[in-house]
């Protein structure tokens, strides 16, 4: 069995949380290891010098918010701490994260086939299972890696390469959009990202509720005079764009993607 890193990000204080990870992952063969989440609820967005204010206004007509803030802060130093460590592999995974018992051996499978990647994004609702994706190779049991051929949300669990953790500091030294956002937009980013299916992964939304706060889902417009126009340009412009990049990766990716299909399939 590979030895895969386990990092948590989770809040200082929320013991609780931080409990219940223990006892998950030790059943699931792992060993948390805590990383310090960034708590941007209070701060100013406005005021952070590496957020691109005018970007993510034009895409989106509104800004980021605190808790988006931190949420990206959180994984960016993540990151840089799995490279500061010298892990070749690591799981990244929020403090709600919750895995399925065959984890382990899932992922070392996926390590020991020597499958070159940066993200294996561990996305699990029903909408994401249902979502078109192109089977590529088994896996364990009958989990095989995929890949997505849309962009859905979530950053709770992600299996991260080293190369992958350098893409990614490299790309969000400046940042416009939330960290699941970034993970989903690989044309742009360059990121090699797959997925898994079945799902491993789904966040624990019984237990708790997102410590990023309800207030990402307001979605109220308050731009004014040539903010209000820009807007109203850059965003279908935003929206052509995603459609086309996400359309522009899935093919580009075929060739690879089958070639290691037929690697597999002998």
């Amino acid at each position: 069995m590979v030895n895969i890193p386990a990092i948590v990000i989770s809040m200082k204080g929320e013991d609780k949380r931080r409990d219940m990870m223990d006892n998950h992952l030790k059943e699931r063969g792992f060993t948390a290891e805590y990383f310090d989440a960034v708590d941007g609820r209070q701060m100013d967005v406005l005021s952070h010098p590496d957020y691109l204010k005018s970007k993510r206004r034009a895409a989106h007509g509104r800004d980021l918010k605190p808790g988006e803030l931190g949420c990206m802060l959180s994984h960016r130093a993540a990151y840089q701490y799995i490279l500061d460590q010298g892990y070749e592999h690591a799981l990244l995974l929020e403090d709600d994260a919750r895995l399925v018992p065959e984890t382990l051996n899932v992922l070392s499978a996926l390590i020991e086939k020597g499958i070159s990647y940066d993200i294996i994004r561990l996305l699990g609702s029903p909408k994401v299972m249902r979502s078109k994706q192109r089977m590529i190779c088994p896996l364990y049991k009958d989990f095989h890696l995929t890949r997505m051929a849309t962009t859905p949300g979530g950053a709770h669990a992600t299996l991260i390469s080293k190369a992958g953790a350098e893409k990614l500091v490299k790309e969000i030294r400046k940042f416009a959009y939330p960290i699941d956002t970034v993970l989903g937009r690989c044309w742009e980013t360059g990121i090699n990202a797959y997925s898994i299916k079945p799902a491993i992964s789904v966040p624990d939304e019984e237990n708790f509720t997102s410590t990023i706060g309800d207030a990402r889902h307001d979605k109220t417009i308050k731009l004014k005079g040539l903010e209000k126009i820009k807007f109203k340009i850059g965003r279908p412009l935003f929206k052509i764009g995603e459609a086309l990049g996400k359309r522009k990766q899935f093919n580009a990716t075929e060739k690879s993607d089958l070639e290691l299909q037929n690697t597999y399939k002998r």
